[in-house]
């Protein structure tokens, strides 16, 4: 009986860290979507001054 409720305690902590581990990875992903556009959006915004700078002088 012992064991029985051993193995079922190991289980239920193994699949808790997997899905402590699944969570962390899908929050990972989320941020890297986040940061990607903001990126963009920093490499765009110095060429469009540079543009509208060439083109006063």
């Amino acid at each position: 009986m012992a064991a029985i409720i051993a193995s079922i305690a190991a289980f239920a902590l193994v699949g808790t860290t997997f899905y402590a581990l699944g969570c962390a990875v899908r929050a990972c992903n989320k941020e890297k979507q986040r940061m990607a556009p903001e990126a963009v959006i920093l490499e765009f915004k110095p060429r469009q001054r540079q543009s509208a700078g060439s083109g006063r002088g």
